[in-house]
Formats: structure tokens, C-alpha cells, sequence
């Protein structure tokens, strides 16, 4: 239902109508400081294959205010409601992403073991094609129109239903107190992330015949999760098949293709795949 003062798409529709994002808005999530106990970790240190997880999702977490930069040129920052969704978000990833490179700070021992997997032109091309991701996505988008939105919170649902999963399994699989409180933490604002991303984009997708097509032909385009193209190829490839198993690697594609229209994508299953083929598995 459209409530008064609510911003909505050229069909009438509020997409997620039922996420308030004024009270997400007035109740964001900042700093986690305050509820760390970081000294607990010099007698109870996590083991250095979490660590580079951790670091891992600290930088991806990070990641979000690029992709924002990009989105935000585009027709979506015509939408309102989804704007000051957005801005809020990428608040809370900052303070989730401060969360997780403090718990990294806290072990002065820790070194990667997996480093200068990304090779030097490839970040040089990355890095210039980032800086010209706006420009290019700017043109394109608003050439497209609104329906590009569903891309945009298509691509931001399945980003945050990767990293979710990471927490979950690390916290699962954890035994380290602290660490389990943090994860604990965290994970209610990354699910709340997820839970607006997949409302609006069902809406959109529902909204308009031609945003399911366009979301098929960019998202088997993009790189997931989020930052993944900056990363080591075997670091991704430990997060999407080790630290996040196979089995929930297939629950999030099953989840994903359930949206109208995007049966059969496999997102995950092919990024997991690009990764450990990089990677040499």
C-alpha cells in the first residue's frame, strides 16, 4: 500500500511498501566500538585463516561506497525513498566494515598469507575502469530508464545475501567469544540490508515486463560479491566454497533465481566458479 509521503515508481507502486525507511533511517546502526572487547583477543587470538576472512569482508564492506557512487548518477537517485535508503546503508557498512578491520588491528601478529593475487595491469585496468564507472553507467542507466533500479537493488540483495552467509558461517563454525559477539552484531543490520534490497527489487520486477530481461543480460555481467575484482582470486575462492559451503552457495542462487523472471542465473555458483578457476582450483 502507497503511504502518504512515500516516494513510488511510474506505476503508482511504493516498491517494499511494507520496509519503513524512515524508522531505518532514524535508527541507523553507527558505531560498534563501544561493544568490542578487543583485548579479550590477546588471550583468545583468532587463527589466521579467519583473520584473512575477516580482513576480507572488512574490505568488501567497503566496497559499497563505490558501487553507491556509481548507482547515484543513475535514475535512482530520482527515487527518494530508495535515495535515503541507500545513504543509510552505505552508513551502516562503514561502521560494519570499521567493526571487522578493528578486530583485525587487534592481532599486531597478522600477516596474509594470500597477497598480490590480482595482477598489477589488471588493478591498473580496474582502477581506471572504476573511475570511469560512473560516467559510462550514467549515460547507459538514464538511457534505460527506471527500470535499471531493479538491477541496481537486484545486485545489492544478492551482494548482501554472500556476505550475510560468510557471518553465519563463521559465526557456526566459530568457537572464539568476542568474535561470536560481534558477528552477533552485525549480523541484524546486514540481514536488515538484504530484507529492503529483495522487496523493492520483487516489486520492480513485478512493476514492469521489461526489468527481468535487462536485469538477466547486465547482473551475468557483474562480479559478486561487490569489490570481488580487486581481491585475490584463492581468497575469493576460500570465502565461496570453503567459508561459505557449496550447499549455501546453492541456497542463495535457488533464492535468487525464485525472483519473477530470473530462473536459472546461478549467479553465485559462477562467480564461485570464476574464482577458483583465477585461482588455479
Amino acid at each position: 500500500m502507497t503511504r502518504h509521503g512515500d516516494s513510488s515508481d511510474s506505476t503508482g507502486i511504493v516498491p517494499a511498501a511494507e520496509f519503513d525507511v524512515r524508522q531505518f533511517a532514524r535508527e541507523a546502526h553507527g558505531s560498534h566500538r563501544a561493544s568490542l572487547q578487543l583485548e579479550r583477543y590477546e588471550q583468545a587470538p583468532l587463527d589466521p585463516a579467519t583473520l584473512e576472512i575477516v580482513d576480507l569482508l572488512g574490505r568488501l564492506e567497503r566496497s559499497a561506497l563505490s558501487y553507491l557512487r556509481s548507482v547515484l548518477v543513475t535514475p535512482t537517485h530520482k527515487d527518494a525513498r530508495l535515495t535515503a535508503f541507500l545513504v543509510t546503508w552505505a552508513y551502516e557498512k562503514y561502521w560494519v566494515a570499521d567493526a571487522l578491520e578493528l578486530v583485525v588491528a587487534a592481532h599486531p601478529g597478522y600477516a596474509p598469507s594470500v597477497t598480490g593475487g590480482v595482477p598489477r595491469i589488471a588493478r591498473l585496468r580496474h582502477g581506471f575502469g572504476e573511475r570511469m564507472e560512473p560516467i559510462r553507467e550514467s549515460v547507459v542507466a538514464n538511457l534505460i530508464g527506471e527500470d535499471v533500479i531493479a538491477v541496481h537493488t537486484l545486485t545489492g540483495a544478492l551482494d548482501e545475501w554472500i556476505t550475510q552467509a560468510a557471518y553465519e558461517s563463521l559465526l557456526a563454525a566459530g568457537d572464539n567469544e568476542e568474535f561470536q559477539h560481534t558477528l552477533e552484531l552485525l549480523l541484524p543490520v546486514k540481514r536488515r540490508h538484504g530484507e529492503y534490497f529483495a522487496a523493492d527489487a520483487r516489486d520492480r520486477l513485478a512493476a514492469s515486463p521489461k526489468a527481468a530481461p535487462l536485469a538477466r543480460r547486465r547482473l551475468r555481467r557483474a562480479a559478486f560479491p561487490l569489490g570481488a575484482p580487486e581481491e585475490p582470486p584463492a581468497l575469493l575462492a576460500r570465502l565461496l566454497g570453503e567459508v561459505i559451503p557449496a550447499r549455501e552457495l546453492a541456497a542463495i542462487d535457488l533464492r535468487f533465481n525464485a525472483f519473477e523472471g530470473l530462473a536459472g542465473l546461478d549467479l553465485v555458483a559462477a562467480a564461485a566458479g570464476r574464482a577458483a578457476k583465477a585461482s588455479g582450483r
